[in-house]
């Protein structure tokens, strides 16, 4: 395990942050970075700028600060949080906007949860590492609003809201990706569950912890498929799955947000739950969410069964830190086997030794892997493409790795790490 949580950590440092810290893709002019950074390293400064990607990049500097005590980190948490600041934090009506032009001109004021989850998560994490007030005061007024106004019931909240949080039908998170729902569809707000993780986490604050407990609740109660081992995101009104798609890499993103959030809350009922539910949705995961290769794929049709051969690095990434957790839950040497070998496929295919960071996505077949077009395109960054998911999932590896050492009473060290 401390090979694992080496790797962790040299990828973090040594391969993710330094090309998502460089000044290559900071816009000093106008504040900010650039919209859009290609894999061939073009720079796009006319291109719109997004909360979800601010909003992350905030998280990850300020998470990679408080574990790593990087100046670099602080630096450049502080820069994501100036921008914030500056040109998306709506002073009116609370919250953030969704998009904005180069010069921070306001080009979408709607409000999704989606988006506004990364607004609380950023600013929760910088008041974390920083104690900084003002980002406190900020975050705590959206979630006051996110809570009055954008909340359905318990768990439950609408997917889009206008700028002043009244309700907007359908999906829409800012990044052309306009989605018509069923009037009675329910989107479960999993990133707002991780921010508010992050809230309790700085904060423990009470009314925090009951929102953050319907969210866990409400998944395991209402939204676990029992039948295909896995966790609906979208539900019609009587609680149907919404299509026939399961998605493997929010599975596995979705295990181990439960499994931190019962065991930050403390609550022995809850964590009795969790523990069976998230034992079932990682067993099928790893006997069969697998290909040949040591990669997880993206997903699966419940129809016919047919999976692809394109991974998406966001779903490779949650595959390392839910397989570690299962195998932490269970002692089963074969979750251990799947993180290691998944974690062999990313250093040896994902990791961009080029330029840094890692590719979007990879084709896995006989031959290995291959770039290849697939979810966000190619570019390095744009409107969906960020340091979140590698990033959190290196700190996660490191943090859950050193928390299962301490149980046995082991000391961390740095150990050799070669994956190739």
């Amino acid at each position: 395990m401390q090979r694992i949580s080496t790797w962790a950590h040299l990828n973090l440092v040594g391969c993710i942050l330094p090309w998502w810290c460089s000044e290559y893709i900071m816009d000093r002019e106008n504040g900010g970075y650039y919209g859009v950074v290609t894999l061939e390293g073009e720079r796009r400064p006319a291109e719109p700028k997004g909360l979800t990607l601010l909003g992350r990049m905030l998280y990850v500097f300020s998470a990679a600060y408080r574990k790593c005590r990087g100046q670099l980190y602080l630096d450049r948490a502080k820069y994501a949080y100036d921008e914030l600041k500056t040109h998306f934090y709506d002073s009116e009506y609370g919250g953030a906007y969704t998009t904005v032009a180069a010069d921070g001109t306001v080009l979408s004021d709607i409000k999704p949860n989606y988006c506004e989850a990364f607004f609380i998560m950023g600013l929760a994490e910088y008041y974390h590492a920083t104690g900084e007030k003002e980002a406190l005061e900020m975050c705590m007024e959206a979630f006051e609003l996110m809570e009055t106004k954008g909340k359905m019931a318990p768990g439950i909240y609408y997917a889009t809201l206008c700028r002043d949080w009244t309700p907007k039908p359908g999906f829409d998170n800012g990044r052309n990706v306009s989605v018509k729902l069923p009037d009675d569809a329910v989107m479960y707000a999993h990133h707002l569950c991780q921010a508010y993780l992050r809230l309790y986490q700085a904060t423990h604050d009470r009314r925090t912890a009951d929102s953050l407990k319907d969210l866990i609740e409400f998944l395991l109660y209402k939204l676990y498929d029992e039948q295909n081992h896995s966790f609906m995101t979208l539900v019609t009104k009587d609680g149907k799955r919404f299509g026939h798609s399961q998605s493997y890499g929010h599975d596995c993103e979705l295990s181990y947000l439960v499994i931190n959030a019962a065991d930050e809350l403390e609550d022995e009922a809850l964590r009795g739950k969790a523990y069976e539910v998230v034992k079932e949705v990682l067993g099928d995961i790893v006997d069969k969410a697998f290909d040949p290769n040591g990669c997880m794929y993206n997903g699966i049709d419940l129809v016919t069964g047919q999976t692809s051969p394109v991974h998406v690095w966001w779903a490779a990434a949650e595959a390392v830190s839910a397989m570690l957790c299962g195998y932490d839950l269970t002692g089963e040497e074969k979750y251990l086997t799947a993180c290691e070998r998944q974690i062999a496929f990313i250093d040896k295919w994902f990791v961009n030794r080029e330029t840094g960071d890692w590719y979007n996505n990879i084709l896995s077949d006989g031959t290995g892997g291959h770039v290849s077009d697939g979810q966000h395109g190619f570019d390095k960054l744009n409107l969906g493409k960020c340091p979140f998911h590698n990033g959190q999932m290196c700190l996660e590896t490191m943090r859950r790795v050193e928390s299962m050492l301490r149980k046995k009473g082991e000391v961390w060290l740095y150990a050799d790490v070669d994956w190739r």
